[in-house]
């Protein structure tokens, strides 16, 4: 997807409308028109970034900095018991718009919206030195 097509660069381009939440120098956050729950909102960087390996240290603490701003907000101004903050990576992962963004997700108690299934099962230990193996090569 280029920059010119990206549905999140209309955004902030004021090309495509949004119902901002928040909004300066470096990001935008907007409600989520397909929210998970209601106050679903997105907050993204205004410069286009793909994934998080793409997005500069500098414009990553920023761009969480928002987030944490625009999360204690919809805690304080919804009646909710707490939030998720999910953040995609690739198609296998669930991004669908290629422009890095987070999610922050309204949640009230058993509302049963969706929850990360953590397996029962423990890992052996051989798998797990199989795994470090990969990872510090």
């Amino acid at each position: 997807m280029s920059i010119e097509n990206c549905i999140f660069c209309q955004i902030v381009k004021k090309k495509i409308p949004a119902k901002i939440v928040f909004e300066d120098d470096y990001n935008v956050a907007f409600l989520d028109i397909f929210p998970v729950s209601s106050g679903h909102t997105i907050v993204i960087p205004k410069k286009h970034f793909m994934h998080l390996e793409d997005i500069p240290i500098k414009d990553l603490a920023n761009i969480i900095q928002t987030v944490k701003k625009v999360a204690t907000l919809i805690h304080n101004k919804l009646d909710i018991d707490g939030y998720n903050i999910l953040q995609n990576n690739f198609k296998a992962a669930g991004q669908v718009i290629d422009h890095f963004h987070f999610h922050i997700i309204p949640r009230r108690m058993d509302d049963n919206k969706f929850k990360l299934y953590i397996p029962r099962e423990q890992a052996n230990d051989q798998s797990l030195e199989d795994m470090i193996e990969i990872l510090r090569k």
